[in-house]
């Protein structure tokens, strides 16, 4: 059986995201908007993504992050090639990322959360280092959106978001 985070290690990972984004927003730095790594620079393969997640979480190698593909979503628009999602399992709770690229061509992590509007768990915001995850930790609002967070197929068929205008 693998080793699992503990819950008090994944909130310790929580509040150091929220400790990181406090310090982010205290000196007036503005978070990075989209996915990061340059266009099409590195396919994203499942052990890229593993090692991506762990670099932007600063996650420590005995974390489990436990990958499959994710049948909902492309990896890129357009494409057949699936998403790839990945669970960090902490006792009863576990987080969840969707690995994919934006519109942009850049690869991009998105915490799956429930959407506001009809529960579903959908990719939320694109983050790219541990203030960003905390920053949604606490609810920000400039935060990317992820690619797939309003044209998700998880979304309930009676969700209004998919059908929302994206305001900036």
């Amino acid at each position: 059986m693998p080793f699992m985070m503990s819950t008090r290690a994944l909130a310790r990972l929580d509040h150091a995201a929220l400790r990181a984004a406090g310090q982010r927003s205290a000196e007036g730095r503005p978070s990075r908007i989209g996915g990061a790594a340059a266009p099409y620079a590195v396919f994203a393969t499942v052990g890229y993504a593993r090692t991506r997640l762990r670099h932007v979480l600063r996650l420590r190698r005995w974390v489990p992050v436990i990958s499959q593909a994710d049948d909902l979503h492309p990896l890129i628009e357009g494409a057949l090639s699936p998403a790839i999602r990945l669970r960090i399992p902490a006792g009863s709770v576990t987080r969840e990322f969707l690995a994919a690229y934006d519109s942009t061509r850049h690869f991009a992590l998105s915490p799956i959360a429930p959407c506001p509007q009809c529960g579903a768990r959908v990719p939320t915001v694109c983050i790219n280092n541990l203030a960003d995850y905390g920053d949604w930790l606490r609810g920000a609002q400039d935060l990317a959106e992820s690619p797939f967070y309003r044209t998700s197929p998880a979304h309930h068929d009676d969700c209004p978001l998919p059908r929302q205008p994206l305001t900036t």
